[in-house]
């Protein structure tokens, strides 16, 4: 409702870090699957290059035989290289997630703050309005009497019991 704009322009920055936190993440995630993806696409070419070795020396086809053995010194090699950038890539996952589960908690945390205040300036204007209608109803009571409209229920009840006669009890002082 009528939350501070200090609130509101923090839970809006709190948005806007959760959603930039998630697309990190996002990224993230999309170059390891690329990365796992490239590992998956070297060990088809090491099957292929062992197929092609095999078939190579059955047939007698010694320059298509070195081309495979090529192939296969250099699968080692690549494969190393996807593995140790997959282990790279698999903690920037982490660090990314963790960093956009803490500003999503930040952003439920702004937001319980923001509806807090809401809820609290609703209650201090209905309360504020009921006053406002009391007083008024007072003022406007057909019998002449009449109350402040600061003056709390309980000090009517007390007036209006003495007037009747009615007995309520008084504090004792020393």
């Amino acid at each position: 409702m009528n939350t501070p704009k200090p609130m509101k322009r923090l839970l809006a920055l709190r948005v806007i870090e959760e959603e930039r936190e998630e697309t990190e993440l996002r990224k993230q995630r999309q170059l390891r699957q690329a990365c796992m993806e490239a590992l998956q696409a070297a060990e088809k070419r090491t099957a292929l290059a062992v197929r092609a070795l095999h078939t190579a020396l059955e047939s007698g086809d010694r320059a298509e035989a070195i081309s495979a053995e090529m192939a296969l010194a250099c699968g080692p090699l690549e494969r190393h290289r996807l593995q140790r950038r997959l282990t790279q890539l698999d903690a920037f996952v982490e660090m990314a997630s963790g960093a956009w589960q803490r500003s999503r908690l930040r952003r439920l945390q702004m937001e319980t703050l923001v509806q807090q205040g809401e809820t609290r300036f609703r209650r201090e204007a209905q309360t504020r309005e009921q006053k406002a209608l009391d007083g008024w109803f007072l003022l406007s009571r057909p019998n002449g009497f009449a109350m402040r409209p600061d003056e709390s229920f309980q000090r009517e009840v007390s007036s209006s019991a003495e007037r009747n006669g009615t007995a309520h009890a008084e504090s004792v002082q020393e």
